[in-house]
């Protein structure tokens, strides 16, 4: 599987399916994009999980893009581990 926080190569040619483990960003009609990380394909649907939990969701290859410079460090801010800290 690939690296904990995935975002495919901006410079990378598309690929008709994307790869297990990759985030994705599809535009929804709010203008807010769906981020998620690629956990499975069904036929011709890919399920996806959001970074740092939350409903899983499910959209066609077509819908799907490579994630922005800024998408991408959204999603290493929402999957990065925090270690608690104990209070004195």
């Amino acid at each position: 599987m690939p690296e904990h926080n995935t975002c495919p190569s901006p410079n990378a040619e598309p690929a008709p399916v994307p790869d297990l483990g990759t985030f994705m960003a599809a535009d929804t009609a709010e203008g807010t994009p769906r981020l998620g990380r690629v956990t499975a394909w069904d036929g011709d649907v890919v399920h996806l999980s959001p970074p740092g939990g939350g409903a899983k969701w499910t959209a066609f290859p077509g819908e799907l893009r490579r994630p922005t410079e800024d998408e991408c460090a959204r999603i290493r801010i929402l999957t990065t581990r925090v270690s608690a800290v104990r209070a004195l």
